[in-house]
């Protein structure tokens, strides 16, 4: 703009000067074109300074087009403007992609290894009755490896519907997905309490009460005889609260017991680690992707572990 408004004002200065000393036409013209044979070649240069970081996103774009999501490195950092603000969209595109592929194969890496060891105790079973050598338990065994499977398959699937979005959140009663809960986790429904049987929650019914429940199987695997459901409403949200009676989280575990495929050390008490580590991990999940949250905390005699959602 500084050039142009620069050779204007020449150009202009000039032509009032030669019509003004009577100079002809010619005169006129050749200043003129010797002007714009000077502008050319400048106003060449300031496109190329203009469109080179455009050119340079554009190649970039097609590179991660094409899966090469190294190029994001090549993105300029230091551009300003409306291309500096496309420039920080583009990386923040790029790395979101990148973190979400190296976090499905590591999903991935882990669910292989997780399924691995059932289907090896199930291969040693099966040779084992083959053989005549296994006791009259080897079927409640191998149930308990198929179920064990089983869960671990549906917690991927309720998690790959949260990855792709495909939620159906509708207005639900609490209490009526409470008592779903507790019949999928094979409690009784005196366990449970509720404020007002009349809350509604907006949620989708499937994935919360898997939420629910999986609340509910850990508080049964790690607590001992009392397990309580509460379901309270404040400030436009609803709380589901799972209470025990085991021994609570050690320091730190409060947190911890939410990162996927994490398990608790084995104790005197439990020298095997239960669970695949995605229960509480996938309750956050399901939590979050409805707007709420999730946690757990200690109390007297035992721990608690909630869910929030917003209300209805």
């Amino acid at each position: 703009m500084l050039l142009a408004v620069g050779l204007g004002t020449v150009a202009g200065v000039t032509l009032h000067w030669t019509l003004t000393n009577g100079q002809g036409l010619w005169s006129t013209v050749c200043v003129l074109a010797s002007l714009v044979g000077l502008a050319w070649p400048l106003a060449w240069i300031a496109t190329f300074r203009i469109a080179k970081p455009v050119w340079e996103l554009a190649r970039v774009a097609g590179e991660l087009r094409d899966g090469r999501l190294q190029s994001r490195q090549e993105i300029p950092e230091n551009a300003t403007g409306e291309v500096g603000e496309v420039a920080g969209a583009l990386r923040g595109m790029a790395d979101r992609v990148a973190s979400q592929l190296a976090d499905q194969r590591a999903l991935m890496a882990a669910v292989s290894h997780e399924l691995r060891s059932p289907l090896a105790r199930v291969r040693v079973l099966v040779e084992l009755s083959r053989e005549g050598g296994a006791s009259d338990a080897i079927y409640d065994d191998l149930q308990s490896e198929v179920d064990g499977m089983d869960a671990l398959v549906g917690d991927l699937l309720a998690a790959a519907r949260i990855d792709f979005e495909a939620l159906s959140p509708v207005p639900l009663s609490a209490r009526e997905v409470a008592m779903r809960a507790l019949q999928i986790a094979g409690l009784p429904a005196d366990v449970l309490e509720v404020d007002d049987p009349t809350t509604k929650v907006v949620a989708d019914a499937t994935l919360l009460a898997r939420a629910l429940s999986g609340l509910l199987d850990n508080a049964v695997r790690y607590g001992s005889d009392e397990v309580r459901m509460r379901v309270s409403s404040a400030e436009e949200v609803v709380r589901f609260e799972v209470l025990d009676d085991g021994d609570g989280f050690a320091p730190g575990e409060e947190e911890q017991v939410f990162q996927p495929f994490w398990r608790r050390p084995p104790t005197a008490g439990n020298p095997v680690p239960q669970g695949t580590g995605l229960g509480l991990a996938l309750v956050r999940q399901i939590a979050e992707s409805h707007g709420g949250t999730a946690g757990a905390v200690n109390r007297d005699g035992g721990a608690v572990v909630w869910l929030q959602l917003p209300m209805a």
